[in-house]
């Protein structure tokens, strides 16, 4: 028996490097509120961009799947049609939080604009890194960062994010990588690319800031956050967002375990992973302290378990 869970719910939604090509299979061919959500989006990516968002996701299959195009406003999409979901169910969060392009949903989740608005701006940011044609990637390193740190500055690499003890993330030029990966599989330390062609959470970035700015300049003024909007960029609660936030997001430096501390500090939580591939879900774990009553949940992963794990979060929020 599932035990209902009264403890304060929080969703999480996380950024580039999560994806992979079929996130939300199982959603889109069997959960109707999902489908809908995405079809009126995928309109959105067909009108800005003349291709399918749906076709990329599920009908190709051949890898790898980064393009960067169609991943930005993909992922975005996928988790504003599982929020939709959610809300459908009947479960209110009590706390929103999003991790770099993760911020993009968290803002519909949390009123600052809606799925279009969205999902547009997640196409032109995507154009303006494109034009400025930045060559980059980036690598999760698993040991304590700050061992490494004279060693990846020497490969003039920079720290995008602390994730948790014992795992950090890098980003810089393609060679500068491939350069510090050779000097980590020498001292035996685990490492892996992300899926990303762009050295996100890095001054290589700022390069492409003056195309977003512009497009930010001219749209719709974003609403101010519904209470509850952390900042996976500050770590911190925001009643209203500055001029430029979602360049911010996404292009500097981020501290995960910093929200996680937020939110234990309001005591035990119940945490759910509104991403593809359970990253929020993985963090947020070993963040947590051993005597900690908070818990964890995801609902999309590539095993295509959702419809199940929407039954389990039902019952278990009653």
């Amino acid at each position: 028996m599932i035990e209902r869970s009264l403890k304060p719910v929080v969703l999480l939604f996380s950024g580039q490097g999560s994806h992979y090509r079929g996130m939300g299979r199982a959603l889109f061919e069997q959960h109707p509120k999902f489908k809908s959500s995405l079809e009126k989006m995928d309109e959105v990516v067909q009108q800005q961009l003349n291709r399918s968002l749906i076709d990329e996701l599920y009908i190709k299959n051949e890898e790898p799947f980064d393009e960067l195009l169609i991943t930005h406003p993909a992922i975005v999409a996928v988790e504003i049609a599982l929020y939709e979901v959610i809300m459908d169910m009947g479960i209110k969060p009590d706390f929103v939080s999003g991790n770099s392009l993760g911020e993009f949903a968290a803002g519909v989740a949390s009123g600052v604009w809606n799925a279009t608005a969205a999902i547009e701006a997640a196409i032109e940011q995507a154009k303006s890194i494109c034009r400025s044609d930045i060559e980059g990637g980036m690598l999760a390193v698993l040991t304590e960062e700050e061992k490494m740190k004279d060693l990846y500055l020497q490969h003039e690499l920079f720290l995008a994010s602390d994730n948790f003890k014992g795992h950090f993330t890098l980003a810089g030029r393609v060679g500068d990588l491939g350069l510090f990966e050779l000097e980590l599989s020498k001292l035996g330390i685990s490492f892996f690319r992300l899926p990303v062609t762009t050295p996100f959470h890095s001054p290589l970035l700022q390069q492409a800031s003056a195309g977003f700015s512009q497009y930010t300049a001219a749209a719709t003024a974003l609403g101010n956050p519904e209470p509850g909007f952390v900042s996976g960029f500050t770590g911190k609660e925001m009643e209203r967002l500055p001029e430029g936030y979602f360049w911010e997001v996404v292009s500097q430096y981020t501290n995960f375990p910093e929200v996680v501390n937020f939110f234990e500090s309001k005591g035990s939580c119940l945490y759910i992973d509104m991403g593809p591939s359970g990253t929020s879900a993985a963090f947020v774990k070993y963040n947590l302290h051993l005597d900690t009553e908070s818990e964890i949940f995801q609902i999309m992963s590539p095993y295509q378990g959702e419809m199940k794990q929407l039954k389990k979060l039902q019952a278990i929020i009653g």
